[in-house]
């Protein structure tokens, strides 16, 4: 495991009418004016779910400051890594995390982040859902030099005519997850929200007009967001630099567990990939 960086600090970001935002601060340079990579979760996520601190103490060891978020509905204690809070999460939706970004990105635009920083260059960093809110929020902020995706989904509607008829009936889409002492669900209003917002979250026909470096890595045993899936992401003609590559032998959290242990071969590949591209497209 990676030793901490020489500054790690974590702080709460205010979000207006939803709870503040947590995220750590990771960097080995503090004093130096250095491109700030924020970097985001994934549905069930938060900031230091598996590989996030590693992956992130990686990136700043290569020249970079580097800004974990928690999206605020995520209903998880940050200090257990529980998901104590079902009735957050149950609320959350994926507008939510994109205005949750935006404050992110707002806030450090306004100099609040305790850091010296490249303020005409940054870069972002998206596992699954989190790749999809990454790419669609973007474009929004001139700042935002680079991309980088891991595991990014297509499309956000997910679920099949059957199961959205009983979401509807009921109000709630149940599911478990080992992090959580009672059955989770999401309210009927995650999906209203998608639904409502297809044409601005197409997420393939949005990624093809950026205009900035997008690299997109993905497992190619990938079960919650198949290598099929993926490849729709690159249907389009880009304006933008895109590259797609493809991990073998690993699926959609590449092979690592929360809590992780150890990094495996597949994870130091995809992370390396990372660092190389964050190092050039930052650079240029």
């Amino acid at each position: 495991m990676l030793r901490r960086c020489k500054f790690e600090k974590e702080i709460r970001i205010d979000n207006g009418d939803a709870p503040s935002i947590h995220a750590d601060i990771r960097t080995e340079r503090p004093g130096e004016k250095l491109p700030v990579i924020i970097l985001c979760h994934g549905f069930l996520g938060y900031k230091r779910w598996g590989w996030f601190p590693f992956v992130s103490r990686r990136i700043a060891a290569r020249g970079f400051h580097t800004l974990t978020v928690s999206f605020s509905m995520n209903g998880t204690d940050e200090e257990t890594g529980r998901i104590t809070k079902p009735e957050e999460l149950a609320r959350d939706t994926f507008t939510r995390e994109m205005r949750d970004l935006e404050n992110v990105l707002t806030w450090i635009r306004k100099d609040h982040i305790p850091l010296a920083i490249n303020r005409k260059s940054w870069g972002l960093f998206g596992h699954s859902r989190g790749g999809a809110v990454s790419i669609l929020t973007t474009r929004r902020f001139e700042e935002v030099k680079s991309l980088v995706t891991w595991s990014a989904p297509s499309s956000l509607d997910r679920y099949t005519e059957r199961r959205k008829k009983e979401w509807a009936r009921t109000g709630r889409l149940l599911f478990q997850d080992s992090r959580a002492d009672t059955p989770l669900y999401l309210n009927y209003s995650y999906y209203k929200d998608i639904d409502s917002n297809r044409g601005k979250y197409d997420i393939p026909v949005q990624a093809a007009k950026l205009k900035i470096p997008h690299l997109m890595i993905h497992g190619e045993r990938d079960a919650a967001v198949s290598l099929k899936e993926a490849e729709k992401l690159i249907k389009f003609p880009r304006a933008g630099k895109m590259r797609f590559d493809i991990i073998k032998g690993c699926g959609h959290s590449f092979g690592v567990k929360d809590p992780m242990t150890a990094p495996t071969e597949e994870l130091l590949s995809a992370l390396a990939k990372t660092e190389d591209w964050f190092v050039k497209t930052l650079s240029e």
